[in-house]
């Protein structure tokens, strides 16, 4: 994406300038550990370009794009303790590092730090405005982690519900990077609406669009086995469809294969095998790319200018994404 290396590059400038102190080394060297992994960034380059968009300079949303920067990151370190993962961008989890008490406590500073972040924003911002976004796009994430939870005990999850589900866990934080990056320009209610619902569209897209790679991406480019979403007996839009669509002997079949916590490679095939006879992967892309269509039909409404083009750039970019 070298398009936004320039967005990009701001704001691994600002992280590393951040300032965490060295004492205690227990709470702030794993903050530090997992900021270092060389994220894409994406959530905080879409506040620099909202700014933009809104016809301010990008940098006054800098802290914005920290804030939302953090709390990502907190969000990755809880998220791996609840999944028990042991790797994240290749390198070992906070919580294997260090232990689960040293990962928890971090990651609690971290939702600190992003918070005294937005303090930073420009005087003439609407700093109970931001906090509002803020934290209830944070409750909105939470609410779709625990959605998530709930799923992997339920037989019955429908479409509604894993598209709310992933509306917050994925495209909550989206939306807020965006919101905040208007507010941090001064933006009036109807942009900030704009783009709020545009980073919906983002999210629901961005994800369902991983539920599908899991599927049909090169494994080496996508830096998984295909169907790893399967063998780990998640409930993806793919799955979703699937149990809604199948007969009664398929979808008990399915059921018994999610868990059983050990898919075999035949099995994986097989439930592949059945997305295709359903004609669930299409309509997985045909979902995937109305969304995307949502988000470039709202980017529309704002006036030309150089930030636009660069958002339509990014947006471009994640359509045709092949990991």
């Amino acid at each position: 994406m070298k398009f936004i290396k320039s967005y990009a590059s701001l704001i691994e400038k600002e992280l590393e300038n951040l300032g965490l102190p060295d004492k205690p080394s227990t709470l702030y060297d794993p903050q530090r550990y997992i900021l270092s992994g060389k994220g894409k960034r994406v959530r905080p380059v879409l506040s620099l370009l909202a700014c933009g968009l809104c016809g301010a300079k990008p940098e006054k949303a800098i802290h914005a794009g920290l804030a939302v920067e953090l709390i990502h990151n907190f969000t990755l370190i809880h998220d791996d303790i609840m999944d028990q993962a042991g790797s994240r961008r290749g390198n070992e989890t906070v919580h294997k590092k260090w232990d689960l008490s040293t990962a928890i406590l971090s990651g609690d500073g971290m939702f600190v730090q992003a918070c005294l972040q937005l303090q930073k924003m420009p005087d003439h911002v609407n700093l109970k405005r931001a906090n509002e976004i803020f934290l209830n796009g944070i409750n909105h994430v939470c609410e779709g982690q625990a959605l998530d939870m709930e799923f992997e005990e339920r037989r019955d999850v429908q479409t509604d519900e894993y598209l709310e589900m992933i509306g917050g866990k994925t495209a909550a934080l989206i939306s807020v990077s965006l919101m905040l990056g208007a507010i941090a320009a001064g933006a009036d209610d109807e942009k900030v609406d704009l783009l709020d619902h545009l980073g919906q569209s983002l999210g629901l897209a961005f994800q369902i669009q991983d539920d599908l790679l899991d599927v049909v991406a090169d494994p080496e480019k996508f830096g998984k086995k295909q169907g790893g979403d399967i063998c780990e007996g998640k409930k993806t839009f793919l799955m979703v469809k699937t149990l809604e669509a199948c007969t009664d002997e398929e979808r008990s079949w399915l059921l018994a294969c999610l868990n059983s916590g050990d898919v075999s490679p035949e099995n994986v095939n097989e439930v592949i095998n059945l997305y295709k006879k359903y004609g669930i992967t299409e309509f997985t892309k045909s979902e995937t790319e109305r969304y995307y269509s949502d988000a470039e039909q709202i980017l529309l409404s704002f006036d030309d200018s150089i930030y636009k083009e660069d958002l339509n750039q990014l947006i471009t970019f994640l359509k045709n994404r092949e990991f």
